[in-house]
């Protein structure tokens, strides 16, 4: 379903709009302000009557993994359609962002549909990851960067090993469909091809080199793309404001480049950027130009109210960043820093260093660039540390609590404890309760004490209507575990695994019914941080 999908929008997308679009402008500068500012006028339009305003694909993908959420597919067609009038009209973006949420979008529908009798709680996580592997690896007809993206875009240090084999066969799936209908031909070609035999210590230092300068760009372009989000945000509430203002920038940033370089280069996907980059007598002042007006067209693109991707930008701006190095350092290797530029700058601005890498690989045809490729994308990885463009990565899947394993729970438990009164609506659960304290699971009690759990999950099947009558007493979950204040937090984790349950109310073991407290993951987490901070 995803790669059938990635097919009709990389047509109507790339090959009908932008390629249109591309030509024009060269020609009939002038409209590129009132076809761009249209084109994140109506992304914000479709965006506002969608379910989140978030931009990115990509950043809803990982939010839902992390946070344990259903991805709204109800959007669909508003953020598709989004995601089309953004790029296809010249808005700097990438087309996987659009494609990663409309595998996990798909992902999550199927699992609403086979709910109960093939599927489970957590497998709706390990769907939403094959999805966005199937979109990653039809747009780019990468199937291998498919599912290594999937993997390591939740995590900024780790992988969701739980969805390797789904999203294996998801990712390969969808790119035999999406090559059926468009062909393979690789993304990118390149002149030329790297023997790793021939190459030198001297080309390993400048691939080193090149990589702590991606790292270091990568920052300015994560500051700058932070930074414009925000001020947006906070100083023009209204969709419209954002978006004429982020048109104007990125239509001045397209004419521009139309004046300078007789085409519109930092506008809409930008391979022909790529393509200037690989041109050998391409001046390193003309690229780094380009470099430039790409960062903040992307950056007032996807930080307004356009709809798209920013690994593509990245890889775009990478390129040529790779570029200018080879033509001051070695001309006769511009191919090699290219790919290096490539790879480098999208590991360290994603942290994904092994799907920036397959993607060079895949990309190019070429897996001669791999071994400099790493090396490079290690590199920038690690001048970046904890940065990254998303905010909703984490930072590990698992959480090492061997330090602090022997401790009992009522040590670290949180002892004023939320819990809702039996008797109470459904309505005033919804209103007083859920969107106040925002927890996912809330204790139950009457005189006796503990008597259920009530969350989200619980209201869900009861009408609308009907919240104002029913009481919570009635349609609590009443099969639920609980654990003793003296169980050290080895036993509490595993509870959590075991369950699915991030939190875990902790009761008396003579009196089962009596709270004394509740124990989550985020306070196991500041004990160990804490723990952390003594020893040092």
């Amino acid at each position: 379903m995803t790669g059938g999908v990635v097919a009709a929008f990389d047509y109507a997308t790339n090959i009908k709009l932008w390629t249109y679009f591309s030509n024009y402008f060269a020609s009939h500068v002038y409209v590129i302000f009132p076809i761009v500012i249209s084109g994140l006028l109506l992304s914000g339009l479709l965006l506002s009557r969608s379910s989140t305003l978030i931009g990115s694909g990509t950043e809803e993908v990982v939010m839902a993994y992390n946070e344990d959420k259903p991805l709204d597919y109800r959007s669909f067609f508003n953020k598709m359609c989004a995601a089309v009038a953004t790029i296809g009209l010249g808005g700097s973006a990438g087309q996987e962002g659009p494609s990663v949420y409309a595998g996990g979008a798909i992902g999550s529908w199927l699992w609403t549909k086979l709910r109960g009798r093939a599927l489970d709680v957590e497998d709706r996580k390990i769907l939403i990851l094959a999805g966005a592997a199937a979109g990653i690896g039809a747009v780019f007809k990468a199937p291998l960067t498919g599912i290594v993206f999937a993997l390591e875009a939740p995590f900024k240090d780790d992988l969701a090993h739980d969805a390797l084999i789904p999203a294996m066969v998801a990712s390969v799936t969808s790119y035999l469909i999406l090559i059926a209908a468009a062909g393979s031909e690789p993304l990118f070609r390149f002149p030329g091809v790297v023997d790793i035999a021939k190459l030198t210590a001297s080309d390993i230092v400048t691939t080193a080199i090149l990589a702590v300068l991606c790292g270091l760009a990568s920052l300015a372009f994560i500051g700058t793309y932070k930074t414009v989000s925000r001020i947006l945000a906070k100083s023009m509430p209204q969709f419209y404001s954002r978006a004429i203002m982020g048109g104007i920038v990125v239509a001045t940033i397209g004419v521009l480049s139309v004046w300078l370089y007789k085409q519109p280069f930092p506008l809409g996907l930008s391979y022909d950027l790529i393509k200037l980059a690989l041109t050998q007598n391409t001046l390193a002042t003309t690229l780094l130009v380009l470099f430039g007006f790409k960062l903040v067209a992307t950056s007032f693109t996807v930080g307004s109210t356009g709809d798209g991707g920013i690994f593509i930008p990245q890889i775009v701006m990478g390129a040529a960043l790779g570029a200018a190095f080879a033509q001051i350092v070695s001309p006769g290797r511009l191919d090699l820093y290219v790919a290096v530029g490539m790879a480098s700058f999208l590991a360290a601005g994603y942290k994904t260093p092994l799907a920036s890498v397959t993607f060079v690989a895949e990309t190019t045809a070429s897996p001669g660039y791999l071994i400099p490729s790493l090396i490079a994308a290690a590199i920038s990885y690690s001048i970046t540390g904890e940065a990254s463009v998303s905010d909703n990565q984490k930072l590990r899947n698992e959480i090492d609590i061997s330090q602090i394993a022997h401790l009992k729970a009522g040590e670290v438990m949180t002892r004023k404890v939320v819990a809702v009164p039996a008797e109470v609506s459904v309505l005033d659960f919804v209103e007083e309760y859920l969107f106040v304290y925002q927890h996912k699971r809330f204790p139950v009690v009457d005189k006796n004490g503990l008597v259920g759990i009530m969350s989200g999950a619980e209201v869900k099947p009861i009408p609308r209507e009907k919240w104002f009558e029913t009481r919570v007493i009635d349609v609590c979950n009443r099969h639920y575990r609980t654990a003793d204040p003296d169980d050290n937090l080895q036993k509490i984790m595993d509870l959590m695994q075991e369950t699915g349950i991030g939190r875990v109310i902790l009761v008396q073991k003579s009196s089962p019914n009596r709270i004394i407290g509740v124990i989550s993951k985020s306070d196991i987490i500041r004990e160990l941080e804490r723990e952390r901070m003594g020893t040092d």
